[in-house]
């Protein structure tokens, strides 16, 4: 569960290192390992948009069971009755916006100032304190929460982890070919360096991404659908952008789009659903 493979090299000194850890991808960081699943491509019945999946929800939900554990014995859980019962009505009323009010969901609320919530596959999700607090209303934190519906019924677990997996095997198979050769073993670092950075920026983060302004998308369907104030998702991203703003780096660097531009994604996206006008 541990396994990973890191790319490093002077020439890419100042690079962020790729980590491929099967726990870490869980945990909301691509990566992964090689493993001999066959590949398919399936079609999303909740977005219409055609998969790349190497493994089954299922799969993916047990890889986490340990991760989920971890998380919940290593940090607190809130003891106020009156914040966990804010967050788990307005979950209760957003995933039946998401129509998955019939499943059953294990629903943590992490006592720490962290501005952030995160899903795990097999329906754990958690929320920290902090993004409680600085979201203004219910209708905010509807986005936060429709958010993390959305990465489950996107199957973005699954699919960024066998997209890293496939981009790992390339790698794999590219560094054997440099190996194999006289000429290209010598810049064997160096290629190895390039590749992974290749990897990072031009496949692991851009779809990181991708997932990310999905997940706004199908969160907003959801607010829309339980009656929540859609308006206050494009909000939610100005209150982000002010809180975060020097402390972020580059978009292309990043798994998550900037603030400023998931605000104006999404007010293009509910005035052209119709959802509302601004």
């Amino acid at each position: 569960m541990v396994e990973r493979i890191d790319f490093d090299g002077e020439i890419l000194a100042g690079a962020p290192r790729i980590r491929m850890s099967r726990r870490a991808i869980i945990t909301g960081i691509a990566a992964g390992t090689v493993l001999p699943f066959v590949s398919s491509c399936t079609t999303n019945p909740e977005t219409g948009r055609s998969q790349f999946l190497l493994m089954g929800d299922a799969e993916v939900a047990s890889m986490a069971t340990a991760a989920w554990s971890d998380m919940k014995s290593q940090v607190p859980q809130t003891s106020n009755s009156a914040l966990r019962n804010r967050v788990l009505n307005v979950w209760n009323r957003t995933a039946k916006g998401a129509k998955r009010d019939h499943e059953q969901w294990d629903v943590a609320v992490f006592d720490t100032d962290d501005v952030n919530a995160f899903v795990m596959p097999g329906n754990r999700v958690g929320v920290y304190r902090g993004i409680t607090e600085l979201t203004e209303n219910d209708d905010q934190l509807s986005s936060v929460l429709g958010h993390e519906a959305g990465h489950v019924t996107g199957r973005h677990a699954a699919e960024r982890m066998s997209v890293t997996m496939a981009a790992q095997a390339g790698m794999m198979v590219g560094q054997i070919a440099v190996a194999s050769s006289e000429e290209l073993s010598k810049y064997g670092s160096a290629i190895g360096a390039l590749g992974g950075a290749a990897v990072q920026f031009g496949v692991i983060l851009p779809y990181s991404r991708n997932h990310e302004l999905e997940a706004d998308r199908l969160g907003v369907d959801y607010m829309y659908n339980a009656g929540y104030d859609v308006k206050q998702s494009v909000r939610l991203w100005e209150l982000m952008d002010a809180q975060s703003k020097g402390q972020r780096p580059a978009e292309f660097m990043s798994t998550h789009p900037d603030p400023v531009r998931r605000a104006q994604e999404l007010r293009q996206y509910i005035n052209a659903r119709g959802y509302a006008m601004m």
